[in-house]
């Protein structure tokens, strides 16, 4: 009887260290982190977009693709919609072959060739432009207009 015990001791702490922990994003609360891309205007699909957390901000941040519409929509890991509130930097690329056309689907990015179709600074850490913040400020929704060329 002390083994079943001891047993159900440990499953009940096991049990509820993993109900405490709160996941990936730490137990922080997620908020709703959705947008539009653009590119010079226009809408533009395939971006991948990463948030960077910026100071005091929880978590590892977010990960989304825009749409064919150029909708996106941050998530903090696989299934998991939203991320932490907070500043996030962002970083953006869009590979495809380098006459512009999407990469196969049994190609190998590293054999394929393919290249960003993005400037270079927008995949940039330490200097992509672009800033978000979730819960977005303004309840119509955000915008990300990218620049083709530097001015």
């Amino acid at each position: 009887m002390s083994l079943f015990k001891s047993w159900c001791f440990v499953m009940t702490i096991a049990s509820a260290m993993l109900v405490g922990c709160g996941g990936e994003n730490g137990g922080e609360d997620l908020v709703p982190a959705t947008g539009m891309v653009k590119l010079d205007g226009k809408p533009i699909a395939g971006v991948s977009l990463t948030l960077v957390p910026q100071e005091g901000v929880k978590g590892r941040g977010g990960y989304a693709v825009s749409g064919p519409d150029g909708a996106f929509a941050f998530q903090s890991d696989v299934d998991v919609p939203g991320v932490p509130a907070g500043n996030y930097r962002v970083l953006m690329q869009k590979y495809a072959m380098p006459d512009g056309s999407p990469i196969p689907p049994d190609a190998s990015a590293a054999d394929a060739g393919i290249v960003n179709q993005l400037l270079p600074i927008y995949a940039d850490p330490d200097q992509s432009p672009a800033y978000l913040t979730f819960p977005a400020p303004d309840p119509s929704g955000i915008t990300i207009d990218l620049k083709s060329k530097l001015r």
